[in-house]
């Protein structure tokens, strides 16, 4: 039996999981924001291939145990002006609509939820976001790849688009790459989506973004860390 198919047979108990946080910084050095990712130190699939796979229970166990992260630290992220994002695919999406879910983010004000790139029937329906509880704030992840493009951005509103890595990494080689990424940027800034670049992760990548009107940036140039490290830290306001 294949890895992805064992993971579809797995329960809570089964597994460990650590949530760690990845930093957004703005153009000014803020932190503005953090995405909840989760990291499987025993599962040898990556994390994008265990969410396409993973059986719906254990999915929701696993995006309770964020949002609980998330209500626990409510004042900091308050407090500092921070944003917390969280995944959610087609499944979650319908939690959120559940009454006592719906109930607990209105308390969240911090919190927004970024859409899977592999969420094909979200991205493709736009319309059933118009269901959601009027408060929940959705960001499209990975614009540029899959099913992440023009066509999603053009059925729904997303205020947050984040760009692919890949696709970044992708213009950075082209010999005029970096006015196809400006020009993008530019037309999503001026339909009014404010824009996060994946995948920084040195400084010749911030040197190449310089001068864009993105809203923040993402990477391993800057460390992941837990809640507790990332409660602990001074946020300049």
């Amino acid at each position: 039996m294949s890895n992805t198919m064992l993971i579809d047979t797995l329960s809570r108990g089964d597994i460990a999981i650590r949530y760690v946080y990845q930093k957004m910084f703005s153009p000014e050095g803020k932190l503005v924001a953090v995405e909840c990712l989760s990291r499987f130190d025993r599962i040898t699939v990556s994390p994008d291939v265990f969410f396409r796979n993973v059986n719906n229970s254990l999915r929701e166990d696993i995006f309770i145990e964020q949002l609980v992260q998330a209500e626990q630290h409510r004042d900091w992220f308050l407090d500092n002006a921070v944003f917390l994002t969280i995944n959610i695919d087609d499944h979650i999406l319908s939690l959120l609509q559940r009454h006592d879910i719906a109930k607990r983010i209105e308390r969240l004000e911090h919190v927004h939820f970024e859409v899977a790139e592999y969420s094909v029937s979200l991205l493709s329906r736009a319309p059933a976001n118009r269901l959601l509880p009027l408060n929940v704030s959705l960001w499209l992840d990975d614009f540029g790849s899959g099913h992440a493009g023009i066509g999603a951005i053009r059925g729904y509103h997303f205020n947050y688009v984040k760009i692919d890595k890949e696709f970044f990494w992708h213009l950075i080689e082209k010999e005029h790459g970096r006015q196809l990424m400006q020009a993008l940027i530019t037309f999503l800034s001026k339909n009014n989506h404010r824009v996060i670049i994946e995948g920084v992760e040195n400084e010749e990548h911030q040197r190449w973004l310089s001068g864009m009107e993105w809203f923040a940036m993402q990477g391993f140039y800057w460390q992941e860390v837990s809640i507790e490290q990332l409660v602990q830290e001074e946020v300049v306001i």
